[in-house]
This record gives C-alpha cells, sequence and structure tokens, in this order.
C-alpha cells in the first residue's frame, strides 16, 4: 500500500497543481492523507471537491494550528501504507516519481528512506537552474559530487552537520515511520529529523535523478523568515542548526552522546561560534578557522564572510 502525507496550511494557490500531480502518476497511490492546520482560505473547498471523484483522499482538519512539525506528524501518524511519501502543498510531481522510488525500494531492503533529486520552479511554475557547484550534487544542497541518476547512501556523520535534502523528497518504509514516530522532537524540523534517524541505522540513501519540481515562492514554510532577511541571522544559521542536531542526538541517544567526544566539540563549537558571531568578535573568528568543524560547517567563502561581517558591523 502507498501512502501520501501532506501538510495543507492555506495552500490553496497551488494545491490543485500539486493534487493533479500526485493523482497522474503512472504507478497509482493508495491514499493522499492531508491535514488542514487551520488554512482561512480555499484550501477546504478545493480538497472537498477533489474528494467527490477520489475516493483515496482523505481529508482531516485540525481544530487548532499545530505548526508544521507537529502537522506533518499527524499526517505521517494517519497513513496506513507500506512506503509513506511525504508531499508539500505546492511542488509537482513527475508521473514517474512514485514508479521510480516505489521500484527502489521494493528490490533495496536495506533503504529506509530514499530521497529523490529535484528541478527549481518559481512561483508561476517556470523551472530554472543554478550554476553546479564543483564537489556538489542535488542543486548545490549536497556537499558531495553524485553522478546523475546515481544511488548513494548518505551517513550518520554527514547528517550532524547539516541537512541536505527536503522532506519533499523523501520516501520512507514502514520502519522510518515507527522509529520517527516512536522518536519525534520538535527540536529540529521534521525532514532532518527523518534523516538523522535513518541514516543512524545506515539506511538513508539519495536518488541523484530529479523526480519533482520544487517551488519557490515569498511563502515557503522554510527559509529566511519574512522581514528579517540580515546578515546576522544568515550567518547564524548553519550553527544554531548543527546545535539542533546536537541536542537531538543528545534526547535520542543520550549514552552515544556521552561517549562520543566529536558531538560534544561540535556543541560546545556552536555555541562558541553563534557568540562570537553576536559580539562581533573578530579574533575569536580568525582563531576559530584552525577548527576543523568550523571547515565542516561551512565553506571558505562562507567563514570569509563572517569575518568580514565582524569588521563591517563595528
Amino acid at each position: 500500500m502507498i501512502s501520501v502525507a501532506m501538510a495543507v496550511y492555506n495552500g490553496e494557490k497551488y494545491l490543485k497543481d500539486q493534487l493533479d500531480s500526485i493523482l497522474n502518476q503512472t504507478t497509482p497511490v493508495d491514499e493522499i492523507v492531508i491535514v488542514d492546520d487551520c488554512s482561512n482560505d480555499q484550501s477546504i473547498d478545493i480538497i472537498r471537491e477533489y474528494q467527490k471523484e477520489n475516493s483515496q483522499i482523505r481529508l482531516y482538519q485540525n481544530a487548532v494550528n499545530l505548526g508544521y512539525k507537529n502537522n506533518f506528524r499527524k499526517a505521517v501518524q494517519l497513513c496506513q501504507g507500506d512506503l509513506v511519501f511525504l508531499c508539500d502543498q505546492d511542488d509537482f510531481w513527475y508521473p514517474e516519481k512514485v514508479a521510480v522510488m516505489k521500484r527502489i525500494m521494493d528490490t533495496s531492503p536495506n533503504i529506509q528512506v530514499l530521497a529523490s533529486s529535484f528541478e527549481f520552479m518559481d512561483s508561476k511554475g517556470k523551472v530554472y537552474y543554478v550554476k553546479p557547484r564543483r564537489g556538489m550534487s542535488n542543486n548545490n544542497l549536497y556537499l558531495k559530487p553524485v553522478e546523475k541518476n546515481g544511488l548513494v547512501p548518505v551517513k550518520f556523520e554527514e547528517f550532524c552537520s547539516h541537512n541536505y535534502f527536503q522532506g519533499c523528497s523523501m520516501v520512507l518504509d514502514r520502519e522510518a515511520v515507527t522509529e520517527y514516530l516512536k522518536h519525534w522532537t520538535d527540536l529540529m524540523p521534521h525532514d532532518w529529523l527523518i534523516a538523522l534517524l535513518a541514516s543512524h541505522e545506515e539506511g538513508f540513501y539519495f536518488l541523484n535523478t530529479p523526480l519533482f519540481r520544487y517551488r519557490t515562492h515569498s511563502r515557503n514554510t522554510i527559509g529566511i523568515p519574512k522581514g528579517r532577511k540580515n546578515e546576522e541571522w544568515v550567518r547564524l544559521k548553519f550553527a544554531e542548526d548543527m546545535l539542533d542536531a546536537m541536542n537531538t542526538i543528545s534526547y535520542i541517544w543520550p549514552e552515544e552522546f556521552r561517549k562520543n567526544r566529536s558531538y560534544q566539540e561540535r556543541m560546545m563549537f556552536c555555541k562558541e561560534h553563534i557568540t562570537a558571531i553576536k559580539h562581533r568578535d573578530t579574533v575569536r573568528l580568525i582563531m576559530q578557522n584552525a577548527n576543523p568543524i568550523y571547515k565542516e560547517l561551512k565553506t571558505y567563502r562562507a567563514r570569509l564572510m563572517d569575518l568580514l561581517f565582524s569588521l563591517s558591523n563595528k
């Protein structure tokens, strides 16, 4: 059985395109579980219209707004499938997305979570491309090169520093769903938590084939908050994200965290780096450049921008 878990909040503008793309898959899905988080637009009306001709759509409405982390958890929890595809409300799936990912999952029992690549599109649905950077893949989100259509494991240590894959790129098997619900925490985004849990068991894989279009617009849930496009927020984000990852590891695997000095060093570095950025401490930032964790956290250019930021704000 194939399930789709979709979290919706005020998605009227793009919801039809997304639903159409799911319903037109070459391998049909058995259920589309939609949890609406108190939308105040026409999202509910649109979904109910689709339900009239598509019995596999199951709609749930929250009595109070849960926020995207809790809303996705509820959607996943309500899914009954052996495979659960995570889905945003504003993307567009290519017709073969389910078929390709299902085939890999069916023939690779070691894979608990599979993420695919994607193509960017703007608010009007026009595809656009980013210039590939050397040594990167997945539209420069994954800091390793992967050949076109390559299928590779992503290690737990890699997810200790960054999250490389959106939830809407993922399909989970039943074991991954169980672990996610068992260890759920709001310490970090749901997709990063899923990646951590699966990679901890050597079960996270990346397929470098674009199977959907990821829509970028001013109302994306995750990104630079509206009205806060300030330099300090950008300079702090990676360290704050890594700190969230370390806190999550400490919460889920406390004994492992206690025994692994590298996790503790990452936590300490992030706290010190956040302080250095907030205080515009140029000397401390220069000294931190000798720390390999800084190089793991940020590129050379980003580290240079940290220094320029500390100097320009004095």
